[in-house]
């Protein structure tokens, strides 16, 4: 869901952040939650909401939120 149109509306983004402290981000929660199970024991899921600005750059107003983990 990324494109001109689009720019202005937030969208959620996720990540998988692993007990080592790497990091993974996925265009799905569903996502982010099938993929969790292989990045080992201490892995949480977190959540932002992200506005598109042009393609590849993301902006949030609001930080980071663990949801899962």
């Amino acid at each position: 869901m990324s494109g001109i149109g689009l720019a202005g509306m937030p969208m959620p983004e996720w990540k998988i952040r692993t007990a080592e402290g790497k990091e993974y981000i996925f265009d799905s929660l569903e996502e982010a939650v099938e993929a969790l199970p292989g990045h080992g024991e201490g892995a949480t899921i977190w959540q932002r909401d992200v506005y598109r600005t042009t393609p590849f750059v993301t902006r949030t107003q609001k930080p980071w939120r663990q949801v899962e983990g």
